[in-house]
């Protein structure tokens, strides 16, 4: 065999074996060492400490960096939040539908696209509670008596508020307790005739045995022989029902 056809054969056999060794590589997205069907972190590098499963030693499982929903091993943008406009949504990755070359609403930012979104304008928590409905919730939001405060809040979770402006946060069934004390109508002058019949509000009654009801100061008459008449109706005061007020004589 000539020369240049032995080196033509081998020029075929090393052509052959890069064909081959290309149509039968494995997908290994992160470059790992660990082809992607027995990686379960494909877009996470394996650091080779401990378990050789794909994933780094200090990965957290549902750790999701840019709150998209899709967890950090699998999602391949973990940084960037995916659309959610039903193209592509379980990539991770931001992408605009190839129909309408425009990125679906997510008013709320959470990654979840606003018509798959139970709550548009509300972020989910994403706490391992419905963090597919688009709403955020709290593991502790439990009401059992359901009087709307939540039992980490109640102190009386089993037995519901009774909502009657008496203590209505504490969660706790109660009466409100009544008033102690009567009105008491106000005397300015203090002279223990209630404003309402002190003919002298601001001045205080003398009493003196002298119109001692009327609320004000006055002084015992001293002219002898005559008797008081307070409204000037002729009938004395001292047998006058109403000395305070005119007799119309209207027999």
């Amino acid at each position: 065999m000539k020369q240049y056809q032995i080196f033509g054969f081998l020029l075929l056999i090393a052509f052959i074996g890069i064909f081959q060794s290309s149509a039968f590589a494995v997908e290994d997205n992160d470059n790992d060492g660990v082809a992607n069907n027995l990686d379960l972190c494909p877009n996470l590098k394996e650091d080779y400490k401990g378990t050789i499963d794909g994933c780094p030693s200090a990965f957290v499982p549902w750790y999701d960096v840019d709150f998209d929903g899709i967890p950090d091993h699998i999602d391949a943008c973990p940084t960037v939040r995916e659309t959610y406009n039903k193209y592509q949504d379980d990539d991770g990755c931001p992408d605009l539908a190839p129909s309408t070359d425009k990125v679906v609403v997510d008013t709320d930012g959470d990654g979840i696209f606003d018509d798959l979104d139970s709550c548009p304008t509300q972020p989910e928590t994403f706490n391992g509670v419905d963090d597919k409905d688009g709403c955020p919730d709290n593991i502790t939001s439990k009401d059992t008596d359901r009087d709307g405060i939540s039992d980490h809040l109640d102190s009386c979770p089993t037995a519901p508020e009774t909502y009657n402006k008496y203590q209505d946060t504490d969660g706790c069934p109660d009466i409100a307790p009544s008033a102690t004390t009567s009105y008491q109508f106000p005397d300015s002058d203090g002279d223990g005739i209630d404003d309402r019949w002190d003919s002298c509000i601001s001045q205080p009654e003398t009493i003196n045995g002298y119109l001692d009801w009327d609320g004000c100061p006055d002084t015992t008459p001293t002219h002898s022989g005559s008797l008081i008449d307070s409204d000037y109706d002729s009938i004395p005061d001292s047998i006058d029902q109403c000395p305070l007020e005119r007799e119309n004589f209207n027999k």
